[in-house]
């Protein structure tokens, strides 16, 4: 069936499944702005700067990713706070519309949906592919209710691709074939392997459905060397069969799990949230049955929980498609171990809403906003002062509040005692038995 994007032209209305004759066609509530201001390809912000085209370099892209990627560590190593460097993985929807209305998730709100005017979609979008490598469409939202008929010729254009973090209600065989060629990487939101437990957190997603999707979108995308993670959010509900969700991945061919902390974003998170009720030690205990578990059927599993049970356990094998993207991708990981202590996503992720307002992190806390990109423009976001600020107390480890704690800040530690362990097992491995 045909991929249903919102078109942000006009304020249309969409159904939130893709499930013919399910009878569920609750639709979220014309496109608005946080105010409740109706935007729409007519309308325009207030001191929006020019929106004509930016000029293009005539340098190949892979030379400009190149040049930036040094600028990047001449920034670093130089300790600067203004950058030469630009941000090369992009945070960006067109509008904050999703299908589902999951429990711990700000959507089971069901907040106005907000999407950027038409006239200043492309020219941001032409700007910010100059550096970018990698576009991950989301806005708390669902990425394939973007309008991929103008999306992806543009990312083609530019050889930006595309990293999907998909609730996979949209993700029909026939559209995961049309995304393949530009997809960096595929991440399926499925918290369990139980039908009732994913029902209830994921509503109003039907699990047969999804797990058809991603059964077929996983086997698509190993044909194509593109990883593939299973991603399910730490409620209460899933805390029972960890292990028994690590043999549902491995079935489905899936070779890398991420259990991310609830995060304090919904209504609902003191009754989801198990540490309200379950003490650290038996949270722990549940994990790490379920890292045995991934080690046993060959499957990796990040725990991006809070200290010290955050970790990261590499048990499985995906080949990675060469192209620039992956490339940049391995180097700003190895960036950030190196530089460890300094958020990985300050060093060159940018988050920009459908109405402009921006942040230097995927979580976008209200304390670490940036600016807004429509009124101030890329440049005056990307090295103005709240930016450079940052900067400074990253260099410092003077951590906002927001930060502290924060498991992204620590997963480069993760990747770096990951590393050890593998070192230790192959010293261990080479060593020659001795009889007695």
């Amino acid at each position: 069936m045909n991929t249903p994007p919102l078109d942000d032209s006009d304020a249309p209305r969409q159904p939130l499944t893709d499930s013919a004759g399910s009878g569920r066609d609750t639709e979220p509530g014309p496109i608005s702005s946080q105010a409740s201001q109706p935007v729409d390809a007519a309308n325009s912000h207030s001191g929006t700067p020019s929106a004509a085209k930016p000029p293009r370099s005539t340098r190949p892209k892979y030379e400009r990713e190149l040049s930036n990627f040094v600028s990047l560590t001449c920034d670093l190593a130089l300790g600067r706070t203004e950058w030469k460097s630009r941000p090369y993985y992009i945070e960006y929807s067109t509008n904050s519309a999703c299908n589902l209305r999951c429990i711990m998730c700000s959507q089971v709100e069901d907040p106005p949906v907000v999407s950027t005017p038409l006239e200043l979609q492309e020219p941001f979008l032409e700007e910010i592919f100059q550096l970018a490598t990698v576009l991950t469409p989301s806005a708390t939202s669902e990425p394939l209710l973007n309008n991929l008929n103008r999306l992806l010729p543009l990312m083609e254009e530019h050889g930006v691709f595309m990293d999907v973090i998909t609730n996979a209600v949209l993700l029909t065989p026939e559209l995961t074939e049309r995304l393949i060629p530009r997809m960096q990487r595929l991440t399926l939101s499925i918290d369990s392997h139980k039908k009732d437990v994913f029902e209830k957190l994921r509503a109003p997603a039907e699990f047969e459905q999804v797990v058809e999707h991603a059964r077929f979108a996983t086997r698509l995308c190993r044909e194509n060397s593109i990883p593939v993670i299973f991603h399910m959010v730490l409620a209460i509900d899933c805390m029972d069969g960890l292990e028994d969700y690590v043999d549902f991945v491995a079935e489905m061919s899936g070779t890398q799990i991420t259990v991310l902390e609830l995060l304090h974003n919904s209504p609902n998170f003191s009754e989801l949230d198990p540490f309200a009720s379950m003490s650290d030690a038996q949270v722990a205990e549940r994990l790490e049955a379920m890292r045995a578990r991934a080690q046993l059927r060959g499957v990796s599993v990040l725990f991006e929980v809070h200290a010290p049970m955050g970790a990261r356990y590499d048990y499985g094998f995906q080949s990675v498609r060469a192209h620039t993207g992956s490339a940049l991708e391995m180097m700003h990981g190895e960036l950030a171990i190196e530089h460890a202590g300094f958020c990985p996503m300050v060093m060159g992720y940018f988050k920009v809403e459908p109405d402009g307002t921006s942040y230097p992190c995927c979580r976008a806390p209200r304390e670490l906003m940036l600016g807004n990109v429509f009124e101030q423009g890329v440049e005056g976001v990307w090295n103005g002062a709240p930016m450079r600020e940052l900067r400074q107390r990253m260099f410092d480890r003077d951590y906002p509040e927001c930060c502290k704690g924060c498991v992204v800040l620590d997963a480069p530690r993760y990747q770096s005692e990951a590393r050890e362990r593998e070192a230790k097992q192959l010293e261990s491995e080479s060593k020659p038995s001795t009889s007695e």
